[in-house]
């Protein structure tokens, strides 16, 4: 059922680029606000509220789901919470509009989202690509597969609530820590995929050498920027760098599907 899920979720988002403008999660922000506001000396509220949150709308939309329409309500729910939480932009439209209109408002919006501008290198655009398709795409992908509802909800409230302009350092700092959490095993997953869908020798290269001042242990978006540095360091220009890069984002997307059918034949999810 997750991996059916998954490939309609990821067809309808695809397709139906307009459930974009659904995607707003001020209302589940709501109690982060309001407990930062009302103790703004807590600097651990907020994260204890995404979490909360998180949990208790997982919760409560799974109760009303099932009461109302038993096992078929979940799944529903299920495909809903996936879809919504995806995103929020169409990855493939942005690269689409920056590589087709980069001096037209849509164009320069894409841009915007993506961390593109003119003075970008071709690694760089590249790289921006892959980190989108991480928080779009790849950490929901992981953490619904792993928790269903309650994880896709809470990387997606921890990612939101960190643009949050009121919150403060202390607040900030304590989000971080749960986004690093729930982002290492999708940076690891995501650097072996990478090594296998290009050149292993290069990302390994990559990798040394962004831990030769870290512990191996310590994964970062920066080693992101290390792997595509080296596996774009032949492309020419912005444009081929995001060429490549989403190109190289979809199959790291088809690797991670094929990986999850194969869990499924194995009976590791359902």
């Amino acid at each position: 059922m997750t991996i059916l899920i998954v490939l309609i979720g990821l067809l309808i988002s695809h397709t139906f680029t307009a459930v974009g403008r659904w995607r707003d999660f001020e209302w589940l922000l709501w109690p982060t606000r309001q407990l930062r506001a009302r103790y703004p000396g807590q600097d651990w509220l907020p994260l204890a509220a995404v979490i909360l949150t998180a949990l208790l709308a997982a919760w409560l939309a799974t109760v009303v789901a099932v009461l109302l329409v038993g096992g078929f309500g979940w799944a529903l729910l299920a495909l809903a919470t996936f879809v919504y939480t995806l995103g929020p932009r169409d990855l493939d439209r942005d690269v689409q509009l920056l590589l087709e209109e980069p001096d037209h408002a849509d164009g320069r919006e894409a841009g915007q989202a993506l961390g593109v501008d003119a003075a970008s290198s071709p690694a760089q655009a590249g790289a921006a690509v892959v980190h989108a398709a991480r928080t779009r795409w790849f950490a929901i992908l992981f953490w619904f597969t792993l928790l269903g509802i309650p994880g896709a909800l809470l990387y997606r409230l921890c990612q939101k609530s960190m643009k949050i302009d009121e919150l403060g350092a202390g607040q900030l700092d304590w989000l971080a820590r749960l986004r690093w959490v729930l982002e290492w095993p999708v940076l690891v997953l995501m650097t072996l995929a990478l090594g296998l869908v290009t050149d292993l020798d290069r990302v390994a290269q990559a990798w040394k050498h962004y831990h030769r001042d870290r512990a191996w242990w310590i994964f970062s978006p920066k080693l992101v920027d290390e792997v595509m540095a080296e596996v774009l360091s032949d492309a020419e220009s912005r444009e081929s760098g995001l060429k490549r890069g989403h190109q190289l984002a979809w199959r790291m997307l088809v690797l991670w599907l094929v990986v999850l059918s194969l869990m499924l034949i194995a009976g590791f999810i359902v």
